[in-house]
Protein backbone atom coordinates (compact mmCIF):
# COMPACT_ATOMS: atom_id res chain seq x y z
CA UNK A 1 0.00 0.00 0.00
CA UNK A 2 1.31 3.46 -0.90
CA UNK A 3 2.45 5.77 1.86
CA UNK A 4 -0.31 8.31 1.23
CA UNK A 5 -2.95 5.59 1.58
CA UNK A 6 -1.44 4.27 4.80
CA UNK A 7 -1.57 7.75 6.30
CA UNK A 8 -5.05 8.46 4.94
CA UNK A 9 -6.46 5.28 6.44
CA UNK A 10 -4.87 5.87 9.85
CA UNK A 11 -7.65 7.56 11.85
CA UNK A 12 -5.93 7.74 15.24
CA UNK A 13 -3.03 10.13 14.62
CA UNK A 14 -1.99 12.63 17.23
CA UNK A 15 -1.23 16.25 16.18
CA UNK A 16 2.49 15.45 16.45
CA UNK A 17 2.12 12.37 14.23
CA UNK A 18 0.18 14.43 11.68
CA UNK A 19 3.12 16.86 11.63
CA UNK A 20 5.55 13.99 11.01
CA UNK A 21 3.33 12.66 8.22
CA UNK A 22 3.10 16.06 6.56
CA UNK A 23 6.86 16.55 6.58
CA UNK A 24 7.57 13.10 5.17
CA UNK A 25 4.98 13.42 2.40
CA UNK A 26 6.37 16.81 1.38
CA UNK A 27 10.03 15.73 1.53
CA UNK A 28 10.08 12.11 0.37
CA UNK A 29 13.39 12.26 -1.49
CA UNK A 30 15.14 13.96 1.41
CA UNK A 31 13.72 11.53 3.96
CA UNK A 32 15.20 8.52 2.15
CA UNK A 33 18.68 10.01 2.78
CA UNK A 34 18.15 10.83 6.47
CA UNK A 35 18.93 8.83 9.57
CA UNK A 36 16.19 8.68 12.16
CA UNK A 37 18.09 10.99 14.52
CA UNK A 38 18.53 13.53 11.72
CA UNK A 39 14.77 13.55 11.06
CA UNK A 40 14.12 13.88 14.78
CA UNK A 41 16.46 16.88 14.95
CA UNK A 42 14.76 18.55 11.97
CA UNK A 43 11.32 18.17 13.58
CA UNK A 44 12.53 18.86 17.14
CA UNK A 45 11.05 15.60 18.38
CA UNK A 46 12.30 12.36 19.88
CA UNK A 47 13.30 9.25 17.94
CA UNK A 48 10.64 7.31 19.85
CA UNK A 49 7.93 9.59 18.42
CA UNK A 50 9.06 8.67 14.90
CA UNK A 51 9.16 4.98 15.84
CA UNK A 52 5.57 5.16 17.12
CA UNK A 53 4.45 6.92 13.94
CA UNK A 54 6.00 4.41 11.51
CA UNK A 55 4.61 1.50 13.54
CA UNK A 56 1.16 3.06 13.54
CA UNK A 57 1.07 3.26 9.73
CA UNK A 58 2.19 -0.35 9.37
CA UNK A 59 5.98 -0.31 8.95
CA UNK A 60 8.41 -2.36 11.00
CA UNK A 61 10.73 0.59 11.45
CA UNK A 62 12.14 3.79 9.95
CA UNK A 63 14.37 1.95 7.48
CA UNK A 64 11.33 -0.03 6.29
CA UNK A 65 9.58 3.28 5.63
CA UNK A 66 12.56 4.60 3.65
CA UNK A 67 12.72 1.44 1.51
CA UNK A 68 9.01 1.79 0.73
CA UNK A 69 9.41 5.43 -0.31
CA UNK A 70 12.37 4.55 -2.54
CA UNK A 71 10.39 1.76 -4.19
CA UNK A 72 7.43 4.09 -4.83
CA UNK A 73 9.77 6.64 -6.44
CA UNK A 74 11.30 3.93 -8.64
CA UNK A 75 7.87 2.71 -9.70
CA UNK A 76 6.89 6.26 -10.69
CA UNK A 77 9.97 6.60 -12.87
CA UNK A 78 9.34 3.23 -14.50
CA UNK A 79 5.69 3.91 -15.27
CA UNK A 80 5.09 7.58 -15.82
CA UNK A 81 2.05 7.17 -18.07
CA UNK A 82 -1.16 8.74 -16.80
CA UNK A 83 -4.40 6.79 -16.92
CA UNK A 84 -7.64 8.69 -16.49
CA UNK A 85 -9.77 5.99 -14.87
CA UNK A 86 -12.94 8.07 -15.28
CA UNK A 87 -12.44 8.77 -19.02
CA UNK A 88 -9.85 6.20 -20.11
CA UNK A 89 -10.13 6.75 -23.86
CA UNK A 90 -10.83 9.65 -26.19
CA UNK A 91 -13.13 10.20 -29.16
CA UNK A 92 -10.21 10.00 -31.63
CA UNK A 93 -9.03 6.60 -30.33
CA UNK A 94 -9.38 3.61 -32.63
CA UNK A 95 -10.43 0.14 -31.37
CA UNK A 96 -6.83 -0.95 -30.80
CA UNK A 97 -6.08 2.15 -28.71
CA UNK A 98 -9.28 1.68 -26.71
CA UNK A 99 -8.44 -1.96 -26.06
CA UNK A 100 -4.91 -1.09 -24.91
CA UNK A 101 -6.05 1.74 -22.63
CA UNK A 102 -8.64 -0.49 -20.96
CA UNK A 103 -5.92 -3.11 -20.49
CA UNK A 104 -3.80 -0.50 -18.70
CA UNK A 105 -6.78 0.64 -16.63
CA UNK A 106 -7.65 -2.91 -15.54
CA UNK A 107 -4.05 -3.62 -14.60
CA UNK A 108 -3.92 -0.43 -12.55
CA UNK A 109 -7.22 -1.18 -10.78
CA UNK A 110 -6.09 -4.70 -9.84
CA UNK A 111 -2.63 -3.56 -8.72
CA UNK A 112 -4.13 -0.76 -6.63
CA UNK A 113 -6.56 -3.20 -5.02
CA UNK A 114 -3.78 -5.69 -4.35
CA UNK A 115 -1.99 -2.93 -2.42
CA UNK A 116 -4.95 -2.86 0.00
CA UNK A 117 -5.09 -6.62 0.51
CA UNK A 118 -4.56 -7.56 4.15
CA UNK A 119 -3.69 -11.25 3.95
CA UNK A 120 -4.73 -12.01 7.52
CA UNK A 121 -8.05 -10.29 6.97
CA UNK A 122 -8.67 -12.07 3.67
CA UNK A 123 -8.01 -15.40 5.37
CA UNK A 124 -10.35 -14.56 8.26
CA UNK A 125 -13.11 -13.43 5.88
CA UNK A 126 -12.82 -16.49 3.62
CA UNK A 127 -12.94 -18.79 6.66
CA UNK A 128 -15.98 -16.93 7.99
CA UNK A 129 -17.82 -17.31 4.68
CA UNK A 130 -16.81 -20.95 4.33
CA UNK A 131 -18.06 -21.79 7.83
CA UNK A 132 -21.44 -20.07 7.44
CA UNK A 133 -24.55 -22.13 6.85
CA UNK A 134 -26.12 -19.35 4.75
CA UNK A 135 -24.35 -16.72 2.63
CA UNK A 136 -26.26 -13.57 1.65
CA UNK A 137 -24.93 -10.88 -0.71
CA UNK A 138 -26.56 -7.46 -0.60
CA UNK A 139 -25.97 -4.99 -3.41
CA UNK A 140 -27.73 -3.25 -6.28
CA UNK A 141 -27.31 -1.92 -9.81
CA UNK A 142 -24.18 -3.01 -11.72
CA UNK A 143 -22.65 -4.78 -8.70
CA UNK A 144 -25.47 -7.32 -8.93
CA UNK A 145 -23.57 -8.91 -11.83
CA UNK A 146 -20.55 -9.43 -9.58
CA UNK A 147 -22.73 -10.87 -6.82
CA UNK A 148 -24.33 -13.32 -9.25
CA UNK A 149 -20.93 -14.29 -10.63
CA UNK A 150 -19.80 -15.11 -7.08
CA UNK A 151 -23.05 -17.04 -6.59
CA UNK A 152 -22.34 -19.07 -9.74
CA UNK A 153 -18.75 -19.86 -8.70
CA UNK A 154 -19.88 -20.99 -5.25
CA UNK A 155 -22.52 -23.25 -6.78
CA UNK A 156 -19.79 -25.08 -8.70
CA UNK A 157 -18.49 -26.31 -5.31
CA UNK A 158 -21.95 -27.06 -3.94
CA UNK A 159 -22.47 -23.88 -1.89
CA UNK A 160 -25.64 -21.83 -2.26
CA UNK A 161 -25.48 -18.04 -2.11
CA UNK A 162 -28.51 -15.74 -1.85
CA UNK A 163 -28.47 -12.54 -3.92
CA UNK A 164 -31.75 -10.76 -3.11
CA UNK A 165 -32.08 -7.95 -5.61
CA UNK A 166 -35.21 -5.98 -4.79
CA UNK A 167 -35.74 -3.74 -1.77
CA UNK A 168 -38.52 -6.08 -0.65
CA UNK A 169 -36.48 -9.30 -0.94
CA UNK A 170 -33.44 -7.75 0.73
CA UNK A 171 -35.47 -6.68 3.76
CA UNK A 172 -37.17 -10.09 4.00
CA UNK A 173 -33.80 -11.84 3.80
CA UNK A 174 -32.49 -9.66 6.63
CA UNK A 175 -35.51 -10.51 8.79
CA UNK A 176 -35.01 -14.24 8.11
CA UNK A 177 -31.32 -14.10 9.07
CA UNK A 178 -29.75 -15.46 12.23
CA UNK A 179 -26.24 -16.13 13.50
CA UNK A 180 -25.85 -19.01 11.03
CA UNK A 181 -25.86 -16.42 8.22
CA UNK A 182 -23.00 -14.26 7.00
CA UNK A 183 -23.74 -11.11 5.00
CA UNK A 184 -21.60 -9.52 2.26
CA UNK A 185 -22.30 -5.89 1.31
CA UNK A 186 -21.01 -4.70 -2.08
CA UNK A 187 -20.89 -0.94 -2.57
CA UNK A 188 -18.01 1.02 -4.10
CA UNK A 189 -18.88 4.31 -2.41
CA UNK A 190 -20.30 2.83 0.79
CA UNK A 191 -22.98 5.52 0.59
CA UNK A 192 -25.77 3.54 -1.09
CA UNK A 193 -29.01 4.18 0.80
CA UNK A 194 -29.84 0.49 1.13
CA UNK A 195 -26.83 -0.18 3.38
CA UNK A 196 -27.60 1.45 6.74
CA UNK A 197 -31.03 -0.14 7.45
CA UNK A 198 -29.64 -3.54 6.47
CA UNK A 199 -26.42 -3.46 8.51
CA UNK A 200 -28.24 -2.10 11.58
CA UNK A 201 -30.81 -4.90 11.54
CA UNK A 202 -28.17 -7.56 10.81
CA UNK A 203 -26.13 -6.28 13.77
CA UNK A 204 -29.20 -6.54 16.02
CA UNK A 205 -29.65 -10.15 14.90
CA UNK A 206 -26.00 -11.06 15.53
CA UNK A 207 -25.12 -11.57 11.86
CA UNK A 208 -21.49 -10.90 10.91
CA UNK A 209 -21.18 -8.40 8.07
CA UNK A 210 -18.41 -8.11 5.46
CA UNK A 211 -18.43 -4.83 3.56
CA UNK A 212 -16.45 -4.39 0.35
CA UNK A 213 -15.88 -0.95 -1.13
CA UNK A 214 -13.28 1.68 -1.89
CA UNK A 215 -10.77 2.63 0.79
CA UNK A 216 -12.40 4.86 3.39
CA UNK A 217 -15.97 3.76 2.57
CA UNK A 218 -16.71 2.04 5.89
CA UNK A 219 -19.19 4.61 7.19
CA UNK A 220 -20.93 2.17 9.53
CA UNK A 221 -17.95 0.52 11.21
CA UNK A 222 -19.96 -0.07 14.40
CA UNK A 223 -22.12 -2.57 12.47
CA UNK A 224 -19.47 -4.07 10.13
CA UNK A 225 -17.27 -6.99 11.19
CA UNK A 226 -14.79 -6.76 8.31
CA UNK A 227 -14.19 -4.12 5.65
CA UNK A 228 -12.22 -5.07 2.55
CA UNK A 229 -10.86 -2.12 0.56
CA UNK A 230 -10.53 -1.89 -3.21
CA UNK A 231 -8.97 0.75 -5.48
CA UNK A 232 -10.44 4.19 -4.78
CA UNK A 233 -9.26 6.04 -7.91
CA UNK A 234 -12.66 6.25 -9.65
CA UNK A 235 -14.99 9.22 -9.19
CA UNK A 236 -18.43 8.28 -7.88
CA UNK A 237 -20.27 10.38 -10.47
CA UNK A 238 -17.96 12.04 -12.99
CA UNK A 239 -17.06 8.97 -15.01
CA UNK A 240 -17.75 7.33 -18.35
CA UNK A 241 -18.67 4.01 -16.74
CA UNK A 242 -17.70 1.81 -13.78
CA UNK A 243 -14.61 0.38 -15.49
CA UNK A 244 -12.15 0.61 -12.59
CA UNK A 245 -14.53 -0.06 -9.70
CA UNK A 246 -16.10 -3.03 -11.50
CA UNK A 247 -12.83 -4.82 -12.22
CA UNK A 248 -11.54 -4.06 -8.69
CA UNK A 249 -14.70 -5.43 -7.08
CA UNK A 250 -14.66 -8.50 -9.34
CA UNK A 251 -11.00 -9.11 -8.48
CA UNK A 252 -11.51 -9.06 -4.70
CA UNK A 253 -14.56 -11.35 -4.96
CA UNK A 254 -12.53 -13.77 -7.09
CA UNK A 255 -9.77 -13.68 -4.48
CA UNK A 256 -12.31 -14.55 -1.79
CA UNK A 257 -13.77 -17.40 -3.84
CA UNK A 258 -10.28 -18.78 -4.50
CA UNK A 259 -9.39 -18.68 -0.80
CA UNK A 260 -12.70 -20.36 0.09
CA UNK A 261 -11.99 -23.04 -2.52
CA UNK A 262 -8.61 -23.70 -0.95
CA UNK A 263 -10.10 -24.07 2.53
CA UNK A 264 -11.37 -27.51 1.46
CA UNK A 265 -9.50 -27.96 -1.81
CA UNK A 266 -9.68 -31.76 -2.05
CA UNK A 267 -13.38 -31.83 -1.26
CA UNK A 268 -14.18 -28.98 -3.67
CA UNK A 269 -12.08 -30.45 -6.47
CA UNK A 270 -13.80 -33.82 -6.04
CA UNK A 271 -17.22 -32.12 -6.11
CA UNK A 272 -16.40 -30.42 -9.41
CA UNK A 273 -14.96 -33.62 -10.90
CA UNK A 274 -17.99 -35.68 -9.84
CA UNK A 275 -20.34 -33.06 -11.32
CA UNK A 276 -18.73 -32.77 -14.75
CA UNK A 277 -20.74 -35.48 -16.53
CA UNK A 278 -24.05 -34.18 -15.20
CA UNK A 279 -23.33 -30.49 -15.82
CA UNK A 280 -21.68 -30.91 -19.23
CA UNK A 281 -23.63 -33.38 -21.37
CA UNK A 282 -21.87 -32.49 -24.64
CA UNK A 283 -20.32 -35.47 -26.42
CA UNK A 284 -16.55 -35.75 -25.95
CA UNK A 285 -14.31 -35.05 -28.92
Amino acid sequence: MKLEKRIELCDSMTPLESEIASYILNNKDAVTKLKIQELADILFISKSAIHRFVKKIGFNGFNDLKVSIAKENADLLENNSYINVNYPFQAKDNPRQIAFKLLELYEKAIKDTFEYVDLDQIKAVSQLIDSADVIDVYTHAHNSNIAENFQDKMLTIGRSVNCPSSFYNQRLTVLASDQKHVAIILSYSGKATFILPIVKKLYEKGVKVIQIGKAGSNYYSQYVTYHLSISDSENNRDRMSQFSSHIAMQYIMDVLYSCIYNEKRKKNTKYIYDSIDYMDDRPED
